[in-house]
């Protein structure tokens, strides 16, 4: 009697925040890297990130960990989602994951090989290069898992900075946005901060004259308008209107789809009731069942 591998029912999503371009130091040296200025010195906190994702596929079977962020950038292609996986490659899945033998990658993955993947990556990651916000993060990362094992999610594991979780889990998470419900029992989070931040969003709070961190005016900047974005979703939850959504199209320059699905066809299977955003986007309609939370806990 042979016992078959449960399917997954665990989704783990790494958001993006910024895009390696490859090279030998796999990640390591911030050259590789292609970010924003106020981002300076925190490429390693992107590389604990896809390593705490990793690290959580390897603890449990049932996981699947999606990268998430699209080509965000007009010098490359390449997204955010693609390079982190390929940083996760490069480096041997950080010695989380065991190899997969030939049978086993031929049996379950489920994409060709990639022109942007040099290595071929793990079966059990997806990779999602549509999302561009935090919020979509989460939302096309749960139709990736969808399209790929066919049932919806029991729990929700995200990691991304420390500063950001009222956003992601209280916010988009929320019963007013993606309603991934009851809240404490399907979204985990794995917060880890990037360094220089403001004590007030998290940062170190040593207050030893001349030992404070120094943080330039970009990241002080950048800060504020992390939290000041806060109010924006609070009126916004799904992020359909002119400020939200015009972000969203500033960060496409490569034209990504915008969609949610491929086809009335999948739209209809998935159980998700949808409603277009301008031409160009699709979002949840209100009030609409979530099937997400049909999954048994």
């Amino acid at each position: 009697m042979t016992t078959s591998t449960p399917l997954p029912n665990h989704l783990v999503v790494v958001c993006g925040h910024g895009i390696w371009l490859g090279g030998l130091a796999h990640g390591h040296d911030e050259s590789e890297w292609l970010i924003e200025s106020y981002k300076a010195g925190e490429t390693p906190t992107f590389i604990e990130h896809i390593k705490a994702g990793v690290q959580a596929l390897a603890d449990d079977e049932r996981a699947l960990v999606a990268f998430s962020g699209g080509p965000t950038r007009e010098e490359t292609p390449l997204s955010e989602a693609r390079s982190y996986a390929n940083l996760a490659a490069a480096n041997g899945y950080f010695g989380f994951l065991p190899p997969e033998t030939e049978t086993t990658t031929a049996t379950t993955a489920t994409t060709a090989p990639h022109p942007l993947s040099p290595i071929p990556l793990h079966s059990r990651i997806l990779v999602e290069e549509q999302a561009l916000d935090s919020y979509y993060n989460i939302l096309f990362s749960l139709v990736a898992f969808w399209r790929r094992v066919g049932t919806w999610p029991a729990h929700l594991t995200i990691v991304s900075h420390a500063f950001k979780r009222a956003r992601l889990v209280d916010d988009h998470c929320g019963p007013h946005a993606i309603a991934l419900l009851p809240l404490e029992q399907r979204v985990s989070f794995i917060g880890i901060n990037p360094p220089n931040i403001p004590a007030e969003f998290g940062g170190p709070s040593n207050k030893a004259p001349g030992t404070a961190a120094v943080v330039s005016e970009d990241k002080s900047k950048a800060m504020q308008g992390a939290h000041d974005v806060l109010s924006h979703w609070a009126a916004d939850p799904h992020g359909t209107g002119d400020l939200l959504a015009g972000k969203r199209r500033a960060r496409n320059p490569w034209k990504y789809s915008q969609k949610l699905f491929v086809s009335n066809e999948e739209r209809q299977r998935s159980g998700l009731a949808t409603r277009q955003v301008g031409n160009d986007m699709e979002a949840i309609a209100e009030d609409s069942p979530r099937p997400w939370n049909n999954a048994s806990l």
